[in-house]
């Protein structure tokens, strides 16, 4: 049985938000997500996030069972494991039995872009929380998503229990929304899930409990280090080793994220990601070489970033 994440584990380690490897015929590759896994495991982080990048959005309730079944059996007893419900309300309370029979502890609800409001989030949470019987994670992905008070009220109920914040902003030290969340329910309780392009304010500046990354499925010890640099204030550091990650993320702007994800992980060798669940396609070959150069990057990041964390070890028995 996996066990509820408390705020110590979070602030202890970058949330991974991997895709999900499929075969040709859009049949989950237990083989190939195993891979996956075992590398962001190798890497040191120890929170995975199935949701978006994922592509849960457009699972079945049967694929759905089989991709969380794959992914329990993949990962180490110590790795905890999110799972993603919705987006909308009648899909998330189909997928509450099964996250449930799985032994899911800890269950995000997806964003719905249309139509949701506010005051129907906050009571389309409360009843789905209510039927899992636990408190769940909530993604904020657009402005006013859910009311500032309203989220500290779900809070103090125990019907939510963390937040993915991911409202893209140009500047993200001007977000007036963000600052409204926090001055409502702290830092503690609040991941930015945006990858890396905000954390430089997001973990920097606002102190938040940790972040989400797509990048982290490529280079896990990089993105490890990159979130202890920023706790301990070494923010030249960081900003260094941001570069590689933070073209990713560009790239990811410019061609699509999921697509670049899923198409990343298998240009990296890591593990076969295959099709895309419909109705999200992957790449052309065309537009492929910025993800290779992007990809190369992260890999090299991860490769030095390893290193770095061997050598101390290294010294320590004499070698």
């Amino acid at each position: 049985m996996q066990q509820a994440l408390t705020q110590a584990d979070y602030a202890a380690s970058v949330v991974a938000v991997p895709p999900i490897a499929l075969n040709a015929d859009y049949s989950v590759n237990a083989g190939a997500n195993g891979a996956l896994i075992r590398h962001i495991e190798d890497g040191g982080v120890d929170i995975l996030l199935y949701g978006g990048n994922a592509n849960l959005y457009h699972f079945g309730l049967e694929d759905y069972r089989a991709a969380m079944e794959a992914i329990k059996s993949a990962a180490a007893p110590t790795t905890h494991l999110i799972t993603s419900i919705g987006p909308d309300f009648g899909k998330a309370l189909a997928q509450i039995p099964i996250a449930r029979d799985l032994g899911f502890r800890n269950v995000m609800v997806l964003p719905t872009n249309f139509p949701a409001d506010p005051a129907g989030v906050a009571n389309g949470v409360r009843r789905l929380a209510d039927a899992y019987g636990s408190g769940l994670i909530l993604y904020l992905k657009r402005e006013n998503y859910a009311d500032p008070d309203d989220l500290a009220k779900l809070i103090s109920e125990e019907a939510v229990s963390f937040v993915k914040y991911a409202v893209e902003k140009p500047d993200a030290s001007k977000d007036p929304y963000l600052d409204a969340v926090l001055s409502a329910i702290g830092r503690e309780h609040l991941a930015s899930g945006m990858g890396e392009t905000p954390i430089h304010d997001h973990l920097g500046e606002r102190k938040l409990t940790t972040y989400t990354s797509g990048a982290v499925c490529i280079a896990p010890a990089a993105a490890s280090e990159l979130l202890m640099l920023h706790k301990a204030g070494r923010t030249a550091e960081a900003a260094r080793l941001s570069e590689p990650f933070l073209e990713f993320e560009k790239v990811r702007l410019d061609l699509g994220g999921l697509q670049v994800l899923h198409d990343a992980v298998r240009l990296s060798g890591i593990a076969d990601t295959g099709p895309l669940m419909p109705m999200v396609s992957n790449l052309p070959l065309d537009r492929l070489a910025p993800v290779e150069r992007a990809v190369e990057a992260l890999k090299l990041a991860e490769k030095q970033a390893r290193a770095r964390a061997l050598a101390p070890r290294k010294q320590s028995a004499g070698l």
